[in-house]
C-alpha cells in the first residue's frame, strides 16, 4: 500500500519554499516537550544557508492547507556536494523552547496555578490556555533554580494536566478523554485515511482502583486526606480496573508532596489516578493519507471487525510524528487509553 502524498507548503521567514526544493521533513510532537521539525532542502547556490537563527517556520499540509507546525529556526546544517546535490538540514522548534532558555528562582504568594503559570509563560511572550475543574489558591509556591518549562511541567503534573504548545499558546489542561478528532482508523480499509499498522499493549502493572493522598498542615496541626476512585471512561466500555480484574483491586497511597487543603489533596489524588489508569493500554499506529491529528484528541481505532475485541475503541493521542519523503507522507501516533472495548 503506497503512502499518500498530500500537498505541503513550507514557509521560512514568511517566504514560501518552492515545491521542488523540498526533499523531506520530520515533525515530532509529544506531550510535555517542544515540537521539533527537521526539514531537508536542496541548497544550490546557498539559497538557504543565510537564513537567520530565530526566523519563523511554518509547515502546512492538505488540499485546504492546515498548519501542522509553527516554530523558529534553531540550527542549520548544510551538506556541500558536487553534481548539484548540495542540501541543507534546517532544524526548528516551536516556541515552548523559550521556556528552557534560563534558570531562575522566584516566589509566588496567594496565587492559583493558572495565575502562576500565566505569569511564567508571559515572561517568554507566550499566552496560557488553562483548563482544570479545580481552582486552588496557594499561600506560597517557590520556583527553585528551575527553567520555566521544568517548573511548569512540575506544577501541571501535580494536578494531572498535560502540556503542549501551538504557535504562541501554551496549553496546560486536564485530559479531556471525550474530545474526539472525529477520525476512525480501520486496518486494511481503503480511503483517505488508512491504518497501515497498529501495535497496542495491555498491562495491569500500574492499575489501582483508588488513590489516597495524605499530608500534614503544620499551621492547624491536622491530617489532610484526599481520595480518588476509578470511574467509567469515555474511551471504552470497561475501565482499566475492570479489565485488570484481581490485579486492579489495590489502593495506592501518596505522601510525597506538601498539601494545605483537602481540595488540593483530592485534586492530586485524581491527577495521580488518571496518570496510572492511562498506562493500561498504550500503543503505536502508522497512518497514511491526509489525516488531521492533534495532541489531546481521541481517535477511534477498529483493529478487528469483531465488536468484542478489547483493542477496538477510542484512544487518546499522546504524541505524533509526521514524516514526508519522496515516497509520500506517513504519520506515527503514540496512543493511550484507560479502558478497553468499543
Amino acid at each position: 500500500m503506497p503512502a499518500a502524498a498530500p500537498n505541503v507548503d513550507i514557509h521560512l521567514g514568511g517566504a514560501e519554499v518552492p515545491d521542488d526544493h523540498l526533499q523531506s521533513f520530520t515533525i515530532e510532537r509529544d506531550m510535555f516537550q517542544p515540537d521539533l521539525a527537521s526539514i531537508v532542502l536542496t541548497n544550490q547556490g546557498d539559497t538557504y544557508s543565510s537564513r537567520a537563527i530565530g526566523d519563523p517556520v511554518e509547515i502546512k499540509t492538505g488540499s485546504t492547507p492546515k498548519s501542522i507546525f509553527k516554530g523558529e529556526i534553531v540550527g542549520l546544517e548544510p551538506s556541500y556536494k558536487g553534481g548539484g546535490k548540495t542540501t541543507i538540514l534546517i532544524r526548528a522548534v516551536n516556541k515552548m523552547h523559550l521556556l528552557l532558555r534560563k534558570r531562575q528562582s522566584l516566589t509566588f504568594t496567594d496565587k492559583t496555578d493558572e495565575q502562576i503559570l500565566k505569569q511564567v509563560v508571559a515572561s517568554a511572550g507566550l499566552s496560557l490556555k488553562w483548563k482544570h475543574d479545580k481552582t486552588i489558591t496557594y499561600k506560597h509556591v517557590y520556583q527553585h533554580n528551575q527553567t520555566d518549562l521544568e517548573f511548569l511541567r512540575m506544577r501541571a503534573a501535580r494536578l494531572g494536566c498535560h502540556v503542549w504548545c501551538v504557535g504562541d499558546e501554551i496549553f496546560v489542561q486536564k485530559p479531556d478523554l471525550s474530545a474526539s478528532s472525529g477520525l476512525t482508523l480501520e486496518v486494511d480499509k481503503d480511503g483517505d485515511v488508512q491504518l497501515r499498522s497498529f501495535s497496542p499493549r495491555m498491562s495491569s502493572a500500574g492499575i489501582v482502583k483508588k488513590v489516597t493522598v495524605k499530608g500534614w498542615n503544620p499551621e492547624t496541626k491536622e491530617l489532610i486526606t484526599g481520595e480518588a476512585s476509578a470511574k467509567s471512561s469515555p474511551l471504552g466500555s470497561r475501565n482499566a480496573v475492570g479489565g485488570a480484574g484481581k490485579h486492579g483491586q489495590e489502593d495506592s497511597f501518596t505522601v510525597d508532596q506538601p498539601i494545605w487543603s483537602k481540595e488540593e489533596a483530592d485534586a492530586l489524588a485524581e491527577g495521580r489516578l488518571t496518570d496510572l489508569s492511562m498506562t493500561y493500554m498504550t500503543g503505536e499506529a502508522e497512518v497514511t493519507g491526509n489525516a488531521e491529528f492533534d495532541l489531546g484528541k481521541t481517535v477511534m481505532i477498529k483493529a478487528n471487525s469483531s465488536g468484542s475485541d478489547p483493542f477496538n475503541g477510542n484512544y487518546y493521542v499522546m504524541g505524533l510524528t509526521h514524516r514526508r519523503t519522496v515516497g509520500g507522507t506517513v504519520t506515527h501516533l503514540k496512543l493511550a487509553r484507560d479502558a478497553e472495548g468499543g
